[in-house]
């Protein structure tokens, strides 16, 4: 293994072909290792959480504002983030506005109530505060880091994921309980009246590979731009060693382009429980094989815009909690030593 501060940069590798993005920590800003690695491989980058709307809400000061269709913002943690980003010249997606997880029951709340069981906001009083929330949130970002964010996640993960449920959507998240799909046309409306010239509105969500979630998604799309409200794609990508199908991927991938929608993979990772030296030459040919399909699809026409990896290192990576056990899902090891999948990657690029 080399130290990924000795390796080619991944960004320069595909300049001409995409961008190459990582979720970041707040941490990672403070560390110079990471600084260092970051500015290195990555010419875009995605909050992993600093930007979703928990870390942005703040109940204190909504409740001083006594404004029920009006949250209170504050931009700490995002602006934080955002000059890292415009110090070292690096790009940024901004992830994500509206999401059924991490967003404060007591945003959903009649009264801003923190209690459980607390008396819900009517549907009108929801739209409402959605759309002051994007809002608030595009014009800060576009006033005071013009240019820098050159993409949206506007919605996150509306599709039921298992589609066991009836119907096409995730019913059973906050914002349809509140609001039907009017949350979803709300969310995109704002976003298109927030965004800036060259920025793009994404609509991100996972197994997005899966051929009965990946239709369900098409009809979402297509009901989208019926009213010219969503430009990209966003197939997270987080894949798991033993299931991965490259061949779906390239299929789904294929199916969102025919709409005339850009691509980005959002969220790129591969759980793989051991780095002994058989599981890393498999997670080294899947990314091998994956990165080769995307360039391929490149060169065919199809408008990939950016691949952004979920986490920097297998360290960081959220992957060793959600699955509760070790994962080794990433180009650079614990120790920040490139892996044989980095090697595989840059193979591909060539």
């Amino acid at each position: 293994m080399k130290d990924a501060l000795q390796c080619p940069s991944l960004f320069k590798a595909y300049e001409k072909t995409f961008r190459i993005g990582a979720a970041v920590s707040s941490f990672m800003t403070f560390d110079p290792a990471y600084r260092a690695l970051i500015r290195r491989h990555y010419n875009s980058l995605t909050a992993d959480n600093q930007m979703k709307p928990e870390s942005v809400l703040d109940r204190a000061a909504t409740l001083a504002k006594s404004d029920l269709l009006h949250a209170a913002v504050d931009f700490t943690r995002v602006d934080a983030l955002m000059y890292f980003a415009r110090d070292n010249g690096i790009a940024m997606r901004y992830h994500t506005l509206a999401w059924h997880n991490q967003t404060p029951r007591w945003f959903f709340a009649k009264d801003w109530s923190d209690a459980e069981g607390a008396e819900p906001a009517s549907k009108e009083t929801m739209l409402a505060r959605l759309e002051n929330y994007i809002l608030d949130v595009m014009n800060h970002v576009n006033t005071k880091f013009p240019g820098l964010v050159y993409t949206w996640d506007v919605v996150n993960e509306a599709i039921e994921p298992e589609l066991k449920a009836p119907g096409l959507y995730r019913t059973w998240s906050p914002w349809f309980k509140a609001c039907g799909e009017d949350f979803l046309f709300t969310a995109f409306r704002a976003a298109r009246r927030g965004q800036a010239p060259g920025q793009t509105l994404c609509y991100n969500d996972y197994n997005a590979f899966e051929p009965v979630k990946r239709d369900a998604i098409i009809d979402l799309l297509k009901k989208l731009q019926a009213e010219n409200l969503v430009d990209t794609m966003g197939m997270q990508g987080h894949y798991v060693m033993d299931w991965m199908n490259v061949a779906l991927c390239e299929e789904a991938a294929r199916a969102y382009a025919a709409l005339g929608l850009k691509i980005q993979v959002t969220e790129l990772d591969i759980h793989c429980n051991s780095d002994d030296e058989a599981h890393s030459r498999k997670l080294a040919q899947l990314y091998g094989d994956y990165f080769a399909m995307l360039k391929k699809l490149k060169e065919e026409g199809v408008d990939i815009e950016a691949v952004t990896f979920w986490g920097v290192t297998d360290q960081d990576s959220w992957l060793t909690g959600f699955r509760k056990e070790t994962s080794y899902p990433l180009l650079f090891d614990r120790a920040k030593q490139a892996k044989d999948a980095y090697d595989a990657v840059m193979k591909a690029a060539e």
